[in-house]
């Protein structure tokens, strides 16, 4: 298998476990930090923000730790 399609099948499994973690999250922590502040999680932006910036990192992260 050549280095391209492992590096394409480890993105879609990184991509698919950031799926099942937004969901997660989204079902379980969303609620609560809405609960918890208000007012700052009222503002659409500061959430798109916050979950980009979270995604991005994770998956940063993750080719540097896989690469060589």
């Amino acid at each position: 298998m050549s280095d391209r399609v492992k590096i394409l099948g480890i993105f879609a499994l990184l991509g698919f476990v950031g799926g099942i973690v937004a969901n997660v999250g989204f079902h379980t922590v969303w609620p609560w930090l809405v609960a918890n502040f208000p007012l700052i999680f009222s503002a659409e932006w500061v959430i798109s923000g916050i979950a980009g910036a979270l995604i991005t990192t994770f998956f940063v992260v993750i080719w540097v730790y896989l690469s060589q």
